[in-house]
């Protein structure tokens, strides 16, 4: 017993289902920590209480069912630390009545088989599962792939190829690939299977006819199938890129078009990223501005444009791409001579499909011309053609103004309302001409009169009003006053004549709380008085 490598345990049964050790030899000793103390001891006394339930089940099972049990298990030798499987075979022994008294257990090491077993199972999972990655690869690839013999038959074919090319796998495999190909194509597809089977890989384009008879442009890798450093076959890939190649086309095409209308436009065009950087500027920037388009590539749009209108393109700029939202706004931006060049430009944002801003395109035009006839036209709006001073409209708005400072600050405002004393019979007995020229020199004399922050307007025939703002007091208000009618009173020339000419004014000074209708209404109350004693004075509203 002691000569042999199995493990021997004699087990002595007791009452029948009780087992104590009655021998153990040296490999069993040596293999698990049960030493010749356990002699005469149970299975539970000896090992652990799982361990023990398991072998006390086998050892019972033997004994009553007198046959053999055969079981595998597993153990850790308490020496060497690792786990080890063995295979035991327990073996009732009876004495002459046929009753069971011992169980001899041979326990046989199949730690090798169980871990090669492991290995062959892992090696078979891993096979398998390259197998299922393959058939994945090749059988679900958005790519149509086929695969070639050393003759240029297809042997196989994944489902795109038949949505491709319109052919079923019966109707392709055992056909040359180059049946297929467009007969101006043949023999590049010649040379990319000689090259294949010769062992290189190559990328190209060829065109088939499909099973309706349409031209499919393909992208296509040929590529050689090497087993064993031996080439047995090729694995041809290919997609259709008809479609990419129209587009392509397409954009080939828009893009020479852009660049025609960009060459030759009157506008400037430009494409901006989303940080506002110049990607793209048209030559008309050299007929516009005076400066090669080229100069502004990589620069900031903001890089020439007026500092007081920076601030508000920007914003109308972030507001756009958050947006998606065009915009139209008026700028200033300079010139090579440094010269403002009022402009409009136009922003529209560009988004691919996924809504990322692929560039800003801004189309601005010069409105200088334009700017310059609306301010011709607001200065119309605003002051009277025959003096060139400001009229009833502008007056009003700086009355108001004025009124506001004048809450805020406390600072008085007079108003002065005037008119020519007898105008009318001078227009009358001398001529319409003679009347204008003496409503010009009236104004004229006016202006050269008045402080440099007051106004003088025209009312309206031959009345004028004055504005005097922060004039501190109403003794001021009539020392002007007085000074405007000596200036007034100096001699008149008309058609050779010497003319006496003399003026009726009316002052009111601001209050608290009073409107600009009011004010007005109070100088011209004022100047009614100074009229009915006799003209050529001036009255104060009290």
């Amino acid at each position: 017993m002691d000569g042999l490598s199995d493990m021997v345990f004699v087990m002595k049964v007791e009452n029948g289902s009780e087992f104590k050790y009655d021998f153990v030899n040296r490999a069993a000793m040596e293999g698990t920590e049960i030493t010749q103390a356990a002699l005469g001891k149970t299975i539970r006394e000896v090992c652990t209480r799982d361990h023990s339930d398991f072998l006390y089940e086998q050892y019972k099972e033997a004994a009553i069912s007198k046959k053999s049990v055969t079981f595998e298990d597993s153990y850790i030798p308490h020496h060497l630390g690792e786990k080890y499987y063995s295979k035991t075979v327990l073996t009732p022994l009876f004495n002459e009545m046929k009753q069971c008294e011992q169980v001899v257990g041979v326990v046989k090491d199949i730690t090798k088989e169980k871990v090669a077993e492991s290995d062959r199972k892992v090696a078979w999972d891993r096979l398998h599962e390259n197998k299922e990655r393959y058939h994945s690869l090749f059988h679900h690839n958005s790519d149509a792939i086929i695969s070639l013999d050393l003759n240029g038959h297809i042997t196989n074919g994944n489902i795109a190829v038949e949505s491709i090319s319109g052919y079923s796998p019966s109707e392709y495999i055992d056909s040359t690939w180059d049946s297929f190909v467009v007969e101006e194509d043949k023999q590049l597809a010649e040379k990319l299977f000689i090259g294949a089977i010769s062992g290189a890989t190559e990328d190209s384009h060829l065109t088939i006819h499909n099973k309706a008879g349409d031209r499919i442009c393909l992208s296509i890798k040929i590529t050689p199938i090497i087993i064993n450093e031996q080439v047995i076959g090729v694995y041809c890939i290919f997609r259709d890129i008809t479609e990419q190649l129209k587009s392509q086309k397409l954009l080939e095409e828009s893009q020479k078009r852009f660049q025609i209308i960009a060459e030759h436009a009157n506008d400037l065009i430009t494409l901006m990223d989303e940080k506002g950087k110049i990607i793209y500027a048209s030559p008309s920037y050299k007929k516009i501005l005076g400066h090669n388009s080229q100069e502004y590539t990589g620069k900031y749009f903001l890089h020439n444009v007026h500092h007081d209108d920076r601030k508000r393109l920007e914003g109308v700029f972030i507001q756009s791409v958050n947006s998606g939202e065009s915009f139209t706004v008026e700028i200033r931006q300079y010139n090579h001579q440094n010269e403002i060049v009022w402009s409009q430009s136009r922003g529209t944002p560009v988004y691919d499909n996924g809504n990322n801003l692929i560039h800003m395109l801004v189309l601005t035009r010069d409105i200088s011309l334009q700017k310059e006839y609306e301010m011709k036209l607001e200065d119309f709006a605003h002051h009277d053609p025959l003096t060139g001073l400001p009229n009833r409209r502008l007056l009003n708005l700086r009355i108001d103004q004025m009124l506001e400072d004048f809450k805020v600050h406390n600072t008085f405002l007079a108003v002065i309302m005037l008119d020519i004393d007898h105008f009318k019979e001078f227009n009358d007995n001398m001529g319409h001409d003679v009347g204008d020229s003496i409503i010009k020199e009236f104004g004229n004399r006016l202006r050269r009169s008045i402080r440099d922050v007051d106004i003088v307007a025209r009312w309206g025939g031959d009345e004028f009003v004055i504005l005097l703002p922060g004039i501190g007091s109403a003794e001021n208000a009539v020392a002007i006053a007085e000074n405007i009618q000596r200036a007034i009173r100096k001699p008149w020339k008309a058609n050779d004549k010497t003319l006496e000419i003399t003026s009726s004014m009316g002052i009111a000074m601001s209050e608290q709380d009073i409107t600009p209708s009011s004010m007005l209404k109070n100088a011209d109350i004022a100047l009614y008085e100074a009229k009915k004693q006799g003209r050529n004075t001036c009255k104060l509203f009290r």
